[in-house]
């Protein structure tokens, strides 16, 4: 059988109007006809085509697999993707019968499926990394909600991460613990949550600044007396806070400011958990954990004979240090917010913070640590008059901070609030950018993401600089 027969029927002339390849076969698998559109496809002209097997084709590498040979196996309709000359196909085979002559032929309707594969592929891809980041969306969610709940601590940086690490297997330990860090950074949290993380947890958390209260009455505060022990004592006496911690927490808050004549007594309560009351003779025991905490450094005051060596060390078994908040910048976002849902709640507020804000807080040093945010959050709540809290609802010295910090007003002279802003942030994504050369450090360096990062060297048309 040749090409006669499909001659004969002028069927040729409509096949070749078809986008899709036709290729047919005889009952041999002797290729005896193809459209054009199917020559394109395999990439020859027909000569090379009509008349040779299927098996010479496909070894040839003009198709593979060769559905008509899996057709003529089987006996039935096959479809199979095939690959020909770097393009992927749908290939369907049929089988027909002519049974006025008893003669059979395979007729493979072709179709260029190459785009569909890609854009199928690509949305495999792209659903795979939605799944993947909508995962790990829930798991961070799951995981900050499980920490809001288990902690008054807030935040998501590596080093929070890494302090509450510290805390947990601290808090299973009944050790003397002495922490660390500025001004505001939240060390009495840290003492509370730490107590209650631990076995004590059921029984009292004490507190006591001890440079808050006068030298006068700092002894008698922690240690208590008896009646009648000086003029104008109550006459039934004072119980003190180390006595009334029984089973629980003392925390001594600034216990650098602790008066050397009143630091031998503390050795001895941090060593062997006894005290003797003012006007008794007999020592008290207790059973009690003691944490403290300073902003100061307790190891120079020891060589400045300012703080007792010996209790130095009883107090510093082990040590927890809090980074301040401009060191854990990824933190400031979650502290934010969640003190601005308090506020909001707490004063009946509906408002939201905008953007220019949000990058104020991220540029800000925070020399006040958390303290300052929070009394700022709950500042701009109570005074802000419209539902959006923005930058320019700030007090005028944080401004002021912000500028004094790298800048002068002359640089920034004439500019609106948003143009200074914009400006601050210009020139430290330049100068993270000139120091680490690197835009995931300087990214993590800034306390934002690397896709952030990004977008802002755009902005500031900064990336040809790279």
């Amino acid at each position: 059988m040749n090409g006669d027969f499909i001659k004969d029927l002028h069927f040729h002339k409509i096949f070749n109007h078809l986008n899709d390849g036709i290729f047919i076969a005889d009952q041999y698998g002797y290729a005896i006809w193809v459209n054009e559109t199917s020559t394109k496809q395999i990439g020859a002209p027909r000569s090379k085509i009509i008349g040779k097997h299927v098996d010479d084709l496909e070894s040839k590498g003009f198709f593979t697999p060769s559905v008509t040979k899996i057709v003529l196996e089987k006996k039935d309709v096959v479809s199979k993707v095939q690959t020909s000359n770097g393009r992927q196909f749908l290939a369907t085979g049929y089988p027909v019968q002519i049974k006025e002559d008893n003669t059979g032929y395979i007729l493979v309707h072709v179709k260029d499926i190459t785009e569909t594969v890609k854009t199928t592929f690509q949305l495999e891809k792209a659903e795979a990394l939605i799944q993947q980041y909508w995962q790990e969306l829930q798991r961070m969610k799951s995981a900050y909600q499980q920490n809001n709940e288990e902690s008054n601590i807030i935040g998501q940086s590596k080093k929070h991460e890494k302090m509450i690490n510290k805390i947990t297997r601290l808090s299973d330990v009944d050790a003397t613990i002495l922490i660390t860090g500025e001004s505001g950074v939240g060390k009495s949290r840290i003492a509370e949550e730490i107590h209650k993380r631990s076995s004590r947890s059921k029984k009292p958390f004490l507190s006591i600044n001890c440079g808050a209260i006068p030298e006068s009455l700092l002894e008698s505060e922690l240690f208590g007396y008896k009646k009648g022990a000086f003029s104008g004592a109550n006459q039934k006496g004072k119980t003190g806070l180390a006595e009334m911690a029984e089973g629980g927490t003392l925390f001594l808050d600034e216990v650098a400011e602790l008066p050397l004549s009143l630091q031998p007594k503390l050795l001895h309560l941090v060593q062997d958990k006894t005290f003797i009351p003012i006007g008794a003779t007999e020592p008290k025991k207790v059973d009690i954990r003691i944490i403290a905490a300073t902003n100061q450094g307790l190891l120079q005051m020891v060589k400045e004979k300012k703080f007792r060596e010996d209790l130095y060390y009883r107090l510093n078994v082990v040590s927890i240090h809090v980074p301040s908040l401009r060191e854990r910048r990824e933190d400031i976002l979650p502290l934010a917010y969640h003190y601005f849902n308090h506020y909001k709640k707490k004063y009946n507020k509906q408002a939201s913070l905008s953007n220019e804000l949000i990058d104020f807080f991220q540029s800000y040093d925070w020399p006040g640590n958390i303290r300052e945010l929070e009394n700022i959050i709950e500042r701009l709540v109570i005074t802000s008059e419209g539902n959006i809290i923005g930058a320019e609802d700030l007090p005028d010295q944080m401004i002021v901070n912000m500028e004094n910090r790298t800048y002068s007003s002359a640089d920034l002279k004439g500019k609106t609030l948003k143009q200074f802003l914009e400006e601050i942030e210009k020139r430290l994504i330049e100068e993270a950018m000139e120091k680490y050369r690197s835009t995931r450090k300087a990214a993590e360096s800034l306390g934002m993401t690397q896709s952030s990062y990004m977008r802002r060297l755009k902005k500031y048309n900064l990336s040809k600089t790279l």
